[in-house]
C-alpha cells in the first residue's frame, strides 16, 4: 500500500514538471517572424491545419495597453440626437435612463446605458458603455429579421450552423437594395452613432438582406418550428441592411466574439468569458429601426502604458502548434483566422486593454439527436488567444 501511494506521488510530481516545462518552452518561442514563410515550412500535428491567408493578416510592431472604464454618454443629449419624435416618459431602468417617444402606432425606446449605476448597483456589467434604440409598432419591434438571419459577428456557432434559416453566407455583403444604396444607408447609420457619441469605430461585417433570401429563409424557419399561425407574409418593403461595427484604438480593433480568459473564473465577478463591446444597427424602407451599443469603452479617459514591442502572427501561431502537438485531434481541425486586436480583462473596478493575437481554430463535430436518429455535422470554433505583448496565452480553451 504505501509503494502504491509512493509510485502515485512519483507519477504526479513528473506531471506537475511536465506541465511547467510545458509552459516554460511556449515562453520562449523565437523562431520565424515571417507568417508566409512560417506556413511553407512549420510541420504540424497530425490532422491540423492551417487555410488562413497570410496577406489578410494585419500587424503593428508595437502597441500600448490601456487601462478603461466604460464610455458614459450623456442621455439628454443621445436623446436629442436620436430620438424623431416628441419625449412623452422617462423611466429609470436597472440598465439606465429611458426614453419613450410616440404613441402606440408607432413607439421609440432608447435607454442610454450606465451599468446600474443610477440606482446605486456598483457591481460589474455588461449593460454599459452605450445605448438600446428601438423602433416599435403596436409592441413590436418594427423590423424583427430574428427568424431569417442570426445577429452575431465572427464564425458560425452551433445554432447558425443547424438553422439553415439563419445562415449570413446566404446574404450579399455591401450590395445596394431597391429602397436606398449601400453607401447611403451606412452612412446615415454612422452619422447617428458619432452624433450620439460614439468613439472610433469600424465596420466589422454587414448584410444587404433582400426580398428572395428572406422568403427562402423565413419558409425553413417556418418548416423547422411547425408552426403556421404566426406566418408572415414579407414584401420588398421589408428589404433592410445589417450594420456590426467594432470600436478600433490606435488603428486596433477590439475584440467583438466571446472568449474565454484561463485566470477569469478566479479574478472577476463576471467569471472566465470576457466582456466585448457590441455594435450594430439595422436600417430599413423606415430608416434607422434598431441599435444596439454596449461595453464601448472611453479611450479618452483611459491610462496608457508605456509602447511595447509585439510578437508576430508566426510566433503567436507557434504557440498554438506547440501545445497542439500534445493533443489528440479530430481530423478536420483548421486554423481559420489570426488578428491583432485589444482584449479586455477585469482588473479591480476598470478593464486593462491587451493587445492579442486572437486565433480562431475550427473543430469538427457532430450533433446528435437521438429521439430521431438524426447526426449532423457542424464546426465547433474555439478562440486561441496570445497576448501579444508577453508571448504568453490568456485563454483557457484548446
Amino acid at each position: 500500500m504505501r509503494f502504491m501511494l509512493l509510485l502515485l506521488c512519483i507519477i504526479s510530481l513528473m506531471s506537475f514538471a511536465s506541465g511547467c516545462t510545458g509552459t516554460q518552452t511556449e515562453n520562449h518561442i523565437t523562431h520565424s517572424t515571417d507568417l508566409a514563410s512560417l506556413l511553407q515550412t512549420v510541420e504540424l500535428p497530425k490532422n491540423l491545419s492551417i487555410s488562413l491567408d497570410p496577406a489578410e493578416v494585419k500587424s503593428v510592431s508595437s502597441a500600448k495597453t490601456y487601462t478603461v472604464n466604460y464610455l458614459r454618454l450623456e442621455p439628454e443629449t443621445v436623446a436629442q440626437k436620436l430620438l424623431n419624435r416628441t419625449i412623452v416618459e422617462r423611466r429609470i431602468l436597472a440598465q439606465g435612463l429611458q426614453f419613450q417617444t410616440g404613441d402606440e402606432a408607432l413607439t421609440e425606446y432608447l435607454t442610454v446605458l450606465d451599468g446600474g449605476k443610477r440606482i446605486g448597483d456598483e457591481r460589474e456589467s455588461d449593460s454599459d458603455g452605450g445605448f438600446y434604440y428601438g423602433m416599435f409598432s403596436n409592441g413590436k419591434l418594427v423590423a424583427n429579421y430574428s427568424p431569417v438571419i442570426a445577429n452575431i459577428v465572427g464564425p458560425p456557432d452551433i445554432n447558425e450552423q443547424l438553422h439553415r434559416s439563419l445562415l449570413r453566407s446566404d446574404y450579399a455583403s455591401r450590395a445596394d437594395l431597391s429602397f436606398q444604396s449601400f453607401e447611403q444607408a451606412l452612412a446615415t447609420v454612422q452619422h447617428h452613432l458619432m452624433a450620439a457619441g460614439i468613439p472610433a469605430i469600424e465596420l466589422s461585417e454587414t448584410y444587404s438582406l433582400d426580398l428572395n433570401t428572406i422568403q427562402a429563409h423565413y419558409a425553413l424557419y417556418m418548416k423547422d418550428i411547425h408552426d403556421q399561425k404566426e406566418h408572415i407574409d414579407w414584401t420588398k418593403n421589408d428589404e433592410a441592411y445589417v450594420f456590426h461595427f467594432r470600436q478600433i484604438i490606435d488603428q486596433i480593433p477590439v475584440i467583438d466574439i466571446s472568449w474565454e480568459w484561463g485566470k477569469g473564473a478566479a479574478t472577476s465577478a463576471i467569471g472566465s468569458w470576457m466582456p466585448y463591446p457590441t455594435i450594430n444597427a439595422t436600417y430599413t424602407t423606415q430608416g434607422v429601426t434598431d441599435i444596439h451599443a454596449r461595453g464601448i469603452y472611453d479611450k479618452n479617459g483611459a491610462v496608457a502604458g508605456e509602447e511595447q514591442p509585439l510578437i508576430s502572427a508566426a510566433q503567436a501561431i507557434q504557440h498554438l502548434v506547440k501545445e497542439y502537438e500534445g493533443l489528440i485531434l479530430d481530423e478536420g481541425t483548421d486554423v481559420i483566422s489570426a488578428e491583432l486586436c485589444y482584449v479586455s480583462i477585469p482588473q479591480n473596478k476598470s478593464y486593462q486593454l491587451i493587445p492579442a493575437w486572437v486565433l480562431i481554430v475550427a473543430k469538427p463535430s457532430v450533433w446528435i439527436q437521438a429521439e430521431r436518429n438524426i447526426q449532423t455535422p457542424y464546426y465547433n470554433h474555439s478562440i486561441y488567444v496570445v497576448n501579444a505583448v508577453t508571448g504568453e496565452k490568456m485563454s483557457g480553451m484548446r
